[in-house]
């Protein structure tokens, strides 16, 4: 197992135990999901010297953290069950939309 991938299933129980929510853990994979995508996006096309070195260790997504190994049908089933995250979390988003009063 990956250090990226404990840390991630860590900091996941972490969310768990203090929210004891299941919006919160929905929340936090899109959170983090989003926050890498930035930071790759910030070293690739701005942040170009060698003094940023330190994010090439930073993963650039959460399916790249779960990918880390080749374990063939379970990658399968874990790129589903991201899928399904987002596709909760989309509909959250939209409730929450709809339900605010401008």
């Amino acid at each position: 197992m990956t250090v990226q991938l404990m840390i991630l299933i860590l900091a996941l129980v972490a969310v768990i135990i203090l929210f004891k929510n299941f919006n919160a853990c929905i929340y936090f994979i899109v959170i983090v999901d989003i926050l890498l995508r930035i930071f790759t996006y910030l070293k690739t096309y701005i942040l170009k010297d060698d003094a940023f070195d330190f994010l090439s260790l930073i993963p650039t997504n959460v399916p790249a953290i779960l990918q880390s190994f080749d374990l063939g049908m379970f990658n399968d089933i874990v790129m589903f069950l991201y899928v399904v995250i987002y596709i909760i979390f989309e509909v959250l988003i939209i409730k929450t939309f709809i339900n605010k009063k401008f």
